[in-house]
């Protein structure tokens, strides 16, 4: 019998949106919906949501009295789902992503098909730029997604992916990270082997929908991410001093060019913030 599917989403002061995402999982066939609310706003969403969805048994809201960021958040999604249905697949999807039609069919096969992945993700179209894997380089903490960087290994974006829980330890993502570069430790954690990519574009992605791209909090929170991975991706000692040089150099040189295009010197500020950030996690 082929497990349940039960999809997940975070909530963060959207409902309108969120119920967008809500409406194309349970059109493509998913069993079930746990919305994970992180608003902290005294419930307010999170009635908001219950309200708009009171008559759909499927649907399902769990508050949080407090903000716990998106790894976080996931995990602790995942506990509810794993707990409430034991067998079941998790379809995880930000809340400003929707999926195409056939989608949980043809991902459920790919993970079906390799019982050594313990996760099946698509194509993405990012607001007109379709992506699939995304490739990290280690030292300089560039993105490629057209083809990799030297030195750089796959990770999956986190927006649209179909977990079998019961194949890894959980928790999936790694709680140091607040917002960005979970993913990319997924990835890292994984390894090729263990992900199985579905080359369809199965899902389209609003992105950045409660980060705002460009804003005090995506810069912020980017750099931070970029900073931790020096961490968590060095293999030695010596591996962590040249991950930090070289982020230094690749972070930086990032910063100054949106600080140009931006025309202000906010994203060079955010990413010693970001720096700030990382080392008070991790103590850098």
């Amino acid at each position: 019998m082929n497990p349940q599917i039960v999809g997940l989403t975070l909530n963060y002061r959207d409902a309108a949106r969120t119920s967008r995402c809500i409406d194309s999982l349970l059109a493509d066939g998913a069993d079930a919906v746990l919305v994970w609310d992180n608003s902290e706003d005294g419930g307010a969403s999170a009635q908001a949501l219950r309200q708009h969805w009171k008559d759909e048994a499927r649907v399902t809201i769990e508050p949080s009295a407090r903000n716990l960021g998106f790894a976080v958040g996931v995990n602790r999604g995942i506990d509810a789902i794993v707990k409430r249905w034991p067998r079941a697949w998790i379809m995880l999807i930000n809340n400003d992503a929707v999926l195409h039609h056939g989608a949980l069919a043809a991902l459920d096969a790919a993970l079906r098909a390799q019982p050594q992945a313990v996760i099946a993700y698509p194509q993405v179209d990012h607001g007109g730029r379709v992506t699939g894997s995304v490739y990290y380089q280690r030292v300089f903490a560039l993105l490629g997604f057209d083809r990799p960087w030297p030195g750089s290994f796959a990770y999956p974006s986190g927006s649209v992916l179909l977990i079998a829980p019961e194949r890894i330890n959980l928790p999936l993502f790694d709680e140091d990270f607040f917002m960005y570069g979970e993913d990319v430790m997924l990835g890292w954690r994984l390894g090729a082997e263990r992900m199985a990519f579905v080359p369809q574009v199965l899902a389209w992605h609003e992105g950045s929908a409660s980060s705002r791209n460009g804003s005090w909090f995506y810069e912020t929170r980017t750099a931070a991410g970029h900073w931790l991975l020096a961490r968590k991706l060095a293999r030695s000692p010596l591996d962590r001093i040249t991950l930090l040089a070289g982020r230094v150099f690749g972070l930086g040189a990032r910063a100054l060019v949106r600080s140009i295009r931006f025309k202000n010197l906010m994203p060079l500020r955010a990413c010693i913030t970001g720096w700030r950030i990382a080392r008070d996690r991790s103590r850098l």
